[in-house]
């Protein structure tokens, strides 16, 4: 799968069942070119081309499951509580 295919799909958090929003980007270490974090934007955002710092960042450990349209991932709600306004 290509990184360009992650973007706009659907992350839900397995612990929560909570929609934590779109894939809007990723990071990727420069060095060895793995995949670092998903970069996520809040549900019902387009049309952005910057980092904003309301941007969630997910570890690529986390991600459970790619599917053809939606991301599972398995991250503490707690890690989340600073975007509680825009989680649903």
């Amino acid at each position: 799968m290509k990184a360009s295919e992650l973007r706009n799909l659907d992350v839900i958090n397995v612990i929560d069942g909570r929609h934590l929003g779109n894939v809007c980007d990723v990071d990727v270490d420069s060095e060895t070119g793995e995949l670092r974090f998903l970069i996520l934007e809040p549900p019902g955002s387009r049309f952005r081309f910057f980092f904003c710092p309301d941007d969630l960042e997910i570890p690529w450990e986390s991600v459970e499951i790619v599917g053809v349209d939606v991301i599972l991932v398995s991250i503490e709600p707690e890690r989340t509580s600073k975007h509680r306004t825009w989680l649903r």
